[in-house]
């Protein structure tokens, strides 16, 4: 009863996004569930979350503005939740034959070096210790064993799975199976590269962390402080030149000679001065900032 309710409401979406949605369903391993019936779902959800808002909000506060825009901000958080979540599942699905993704190619060449076929030694290498990858491997073997050429049922799978990794080196299989090249060989190399993308990503992952820490902590902390110290200066400064131009034009001193005083009685330090020891406390904290970065 409830799926052809669901159904019913996502009848309003149009085909083009119910397939986007059917896509990302079957790359998140949901291929069971109607992608109309989850659009249904999560629009009924949305919706009475919006309602629940709707009537709350008058209760916490008298703004006639928010009355509107908080209901419709939860109706659009609670829409893109939904899509987020099929997103996300995706790609950590997506990572995880990554992953495992050289070792199954090294276990199907090592078939192939022992007399199988293509086709068998795939289906070889589907181990439970390969996740969502032994699920693909048995895909693949049972259409393979069905008719549908080997071809054919690797480039299916990279429509299953959201990676590009996978889609490549699926690429490269199929053009060595069809030019009839040395498998065992080519499965050893395609694995070795993938391993290199893989370590080269988490390197630059690890680096890109790094590099936004710092700018979190410049922004966050370091800027605010520094202002402050300016600040500080500057009023100090201000308030130490007014004074002594009103002592030294009581005593009949120039203007000139009160621009000269310095701050805290000390000579020779004007505005510029703490403009000056500003720039050189922001010099000093960045260098000990990259001293870390580095």
């Amino acid at each position: 009863m409830f799926k052809r309710f669901y159904q019913q409401i996502s009848a309003a979406f149009p085909a083009k996004v119910a397939h986007e949605v059917s896509e990302l369903m079957v790359q998140g391993g949901f291929e069971q569930l109607s992608p109309r019936v989850f659009m249904g779902f999560a629009t009924f959800f949305s919706f009475c979350v919006f309602l629940l808002f709707f009537f709350a909000t008058p209760f916490f506060t008298e703004n006639s503005a928010l009355h509107l825009l908080v209901p419709f901000f939860v109706l659009g958080v609670s829409a893109a939740s939904f899509y987020l979540f099929l997103v996300m599942t995706a790609e950590s699905r997506a990572r995880k034959i990554e992953q495992i993704l050289p070792d199954a190619l090294q276990i199907i060449s090592a078939n192939i070096r022992a007399g199988m076929t293509i086709e068998n030694a795939i289906w070889s290498a589907a181990r439970p210790e390969f996740g969502p990858l032994q699920d693909e491997i048995k895909r693949v073997s049972a259409d393979t064993f069905g008719g549908t050429p080997i071809q054919d049922t690797l480039l299916r799978m990279t429509r299953r799975v959201r990676s590009v990794i996978l889609e490549r080196a699926v690429k490269l299989i199929v053009e060595g199976i069809s030019q009839g090249g040395e498998m065992s060989r080519l499965l050893d190399e395609v694995a070795e590269d993938i391993r290199s993308q893989y370590t080269l990503h988490k390197e630059i992952a690890t680096s890109t962390l790094m590099y936004t820490i710092f700018i979190v902590f410049a922004a966050v902390f370091a800027a605010p402080l520094l202002f402050s110290v300016s600040s500080y200066y500057a009023e100090m400064n201000e308030n130490v030149l007014q004074k002594r131009s009103a002592d030294m034009s009581g005593s009949g001193l120039t203007g000139a000679a009160s621009q000269r005083a310095g701050v805290s009685g000390l000579p020779g330090m004007s505005g510029a001065g703490a403009q000056t020891s500003g720039i050189a406390a922001f010099t000093v904290l960045k260098g000990a900032l990259g001293g870390m970065m580095g």
